[in-house]
């Protein structure tokens, strides 16, 4: 028999809004199997049961007078803890900040619990979410829930680690360079990358504004086992909030392609060694899209080296200007480390160089729409390599260039602001290993389609890990 905390987020709202459970019922089996295997995670760091159980009772409460009161009434989520969910500290993964407290939800925060979930916890995140792999001073590591031999990810590592292993059905997470999807690769989960200005974000707790280069390369959006909850995880999220001026109020969905959609499939940038592995991941999810109608050809997307080193570079150098001198003063020296490696290979720039880098991150985004034009998805690998052992990219400088490297195809869709979905393909001793669907502005729907296509032929991979 299926047990409550293995349902997905469909079949749990669909249980409650029928009478079968009640959602301190489906609350109470979440919480008792973060009981089972977050001691041995360290996903969940931040447990507000409390809370969550006073939720779920109210929603009993408004259910028995009016029925449900959203597409995800009684349903069980998680948030990280670098956004603001009210009354409580949005440390980031800083001591410094253990004791920021939000004064309100951020704007996705609010929209879940408008459609009726039931936050039961906080998950965990590397120092200001600057690493990937999650691990930071505050509340320590968290551990990849299929072997020690691997991350669980970063930033958002404790919202993978918990939702694959039954600690809600939705997860929230972020992505700057790859926070959603590499740790979705990490733990053989589904994941959208939404568009810039697809989720809006904002932070009351914040001391100040966000950068350019966070205002255009980092994006709000769902973690969860089943490509079909990470689709409803985003409608709700995707609601419309004044604090986000780059929010744009755009159906999910758009007109129709005539004729079978072709994708560009690409083993990563060149130069770069592709992992067997990795490699094969990709080989086996494009005969999966074959098999579902998909024309494939196997083409290099334009400038991926260009793109690692332009994200490079804007980050390092904004990072310099708003907080470099904080993170080096306040940070652990595994930050720090990281930190500095990313001022590597020449990253700084000047005036001269930084205007000049906007510039050419234009021309690229629009040789990219127009590949995009011929090429509505690009199947790509999250990673060049398999996932990395626990604190690899601290270890020394030239291991963190080599993942840097490696993620490649990642950082691109960051630097580029467009959509793109991560999906488990294959497994290995030690894990699976996933791709992503890089898609058009706007068109999560069809990056979402082509994941839908793959799991419809893989299977949900957690029920693996369940068995074991």
């Amino acid at each position: 028999m299926t047990e409550i905390w293995q349902w997905n987020t469909a079949t749990t709202a669909a249980r409650v809004a029928s009478g079968e459970v009640s959602a301190t019922e489906v609350t109470q089996a979440h919480l008792a199997r973060l009981d089972i295997v977050n001691p041995g995670l360290n996903a969940v760091t931040n447990d507000i049961r409390e809370e969550a159980l006073e939720s779920a009772a109210d929603l009993d409460t408004t259910f028995a007078a009016t029925g449900p009161i959203g597409p995800l009434h009684g349903v069980p989520i998680t948030i990280k803890e670098n956004i603001d969910v009210v009354g409580q500290a949005t440390p980031n993964g800083m001591p410094m900040f253990a004791d920021l407290m939000a004064p309100s939800d951020s704007p996705l925060v609010g929209h879940l619990r408008s459609a009726g979930a039931v936050i039961i916890g906080r998950t965990n995140a590397p120092e200001m979410s600057y690493r990937w792999h999650t691990d930071n001073p505050l509340r320590g590591e968290t551990k990849n829930p299929w072997s020690s031999n691997r991350t669980p990810g970063g930033s958002s590592g404790g919202a993978a680690a918990a939702v694959v292993s039954g600690i809600g059905t939705i997860a929230h997470g972020n992505d700057l360079g790859g926070s959603l999807r590499q740790p979705a690769n990490c733990n053989g989960l589904a994941t959208i990358r939404p568009t810039l200005g697809r989720v809006p974000a904002h932070n009351a707790s914040a001391p100040s504004g966000r950068s350019l280069a966070l205002q255009l390369m980092s994006v709000q959006g769902p973690l969860a086992r089943e490509v079909a909850d990470v689709r409803l995880g985003l409608e709700v999220m995707a609601q419309p909030s004044p604090r986000d001026p780059w929010y744009r109020d755009v159906p999910i969905g758009g007109r129709p392609i005539d004729g079978p959609l072709r994708v560009a499939a690409t083993y990563g940038a060149d130069g770069i060694a592709t992992e067997q592995p990795v490699r094969d991941a990709i080989d086996a999810a494009a005969k999966h899209l074959a098999d579902a109608g998909y024309e494939l050809e196997f083409v290099d997307p334009p400038s991926l080296n260009e793109i690692r080193i332009g994200w490079q570079s804007i980050l390092a150098t904004e990072t310099s200007v708003t907080m470099l001198d904080q993170l080096m003063t306040v940070g652990s020296e595994d930050l720090c480390n990281a930190v500095t490696w990313m001022f590597e290979d020449h990253a700084l720039l000047d005036l001269a160089g930084y205007v000049a880098a906007y510039t050419r991150r234009g021309e690229i985004l629009m040789a990219w729409t127009q590949f995009l034009d011929q090429y509505p998805i690009v199947l790509a690998p999250v990673s060049q390599e398999v996932p990395f052992a626990p604190n690899a990219d601290a270890s020394s400088a030239e291991r963190f260039q080599e993942i840097l490297r490696g993620h490649t195809a990642l950082v691109a869709v960051n630097y580029l602001g467009l959509p793109a979905a991560a999906v488990p393909v294959t497994l290995t001793d030690d894990g699976p290993i996933g791709v992503q669907l890089i898609g058009r502005p706007f068109r999560e729907d069809i990056c979402l389609d082509g994941a839908q296509a793959i799991e419809d032929r893989v299977g949900v991979m957690a029920r693996h890990l369940w068995a074991r």
